[in-house]
């Protein structure tokens, strides 16, 4: 696996920041090495419940893809799907599922971030278990109408609220960890949200870098649902 090989990159994410918390360093980096990267998101509509503020509840919904637009700019994200599934109720469901294996299959990634299983908030599990599958799906020869046949040769889970125990990677984002901590200060609704979520970020960051022998480092485990075709 080399960073440089990875030139469509697919970023999976339940709801907005989600793929700045976790990976962001690495879509920094990965962009700047000329990847092309499409983060999709799997809330964003008006079913949004991450307000601090009684009277944001109207106006959330918004405020996030604003920020989001932001965000994505500071990381060089390419491109942004929104699939607008309520908040904390992703559907793990026929047509979701579909709908995951025909973005990958219209994408063609060389990759695939997403969420781990084992986090503790039930819109990530979910994702988790909507993208790992459908990357597989993706490649079987099935559900013509949703495009032709891709097969993804990696997927990697990244990091939020549960740490791997035996990480597959650890990528240098020593360059970019400032561009995550702007995209971050963008996500100006959630830092009320999440009071400490910086002091996280960097604490996190500084931990997997010792352990990459870099300042600042991410973490991702690998997927074993679909076996490598070499």
């Amino acid at each position: 696996m080399r960073l440089a090989d990875w030139k469509r990159v697919l970023v999976f994410g339940a709801h907005i920041d989600d793929e700045v918390i976790g990976p962001g360093g690495t879509i920094a980096l990965l962009s700047s090495l000329g990847a092309e990267v499409t983060v999709v998101t799997f809330t964003g509509g008006d079913h949004e419940t991450g307000y601090a503020r009684p009277e944001w509840k109207e106006s959330i919904a918004q405020m996030r893809r604003q920020e989001a637009a932001a965000a994505d700019c500071i990381l060089g994200v390419r491109e942004r799907i929104f699939l607008r599934k309520p908040n904390q109720d992703v559907p793990n469901d026929g047509p979701t599922y579909r709908e995951c294996t025909r973005l990958i299959r219209a994408l063609r990634p060389d990759v695939i971030l997403t969420h781990w299983e084992e986090d503790k908030h039930r819109d990530h599990r979910t994702v988790a278990r909507l993208t790992d599958e459908a990357r597989w799906k993706a490649w079987d020869h099935v559900l013509a109408d949703l495009g032709e046949p891709w097969y993804t040769p990696e997927l990697y889970y990244y990091e939020l609220h549960e740490l791997f125990p035996h990480p597959s990677i650890l990528v240098d984002i020593t360059g970019t960890m400032e561009r995550k901590l702007a995209a971050m200060a963008a996500m100006t609704s959630q830092l009320e949200v999440m009071a400490r979520v910086v002091q996280c970020i960097k604490g996190l960051g500084a931990m997997r870098g010792f352990l990459r022998g870099t300042d600042h480092a991410e973490a991702f485990l690998g997927s074993n649902l679909m076996a490598t075709l070499l």
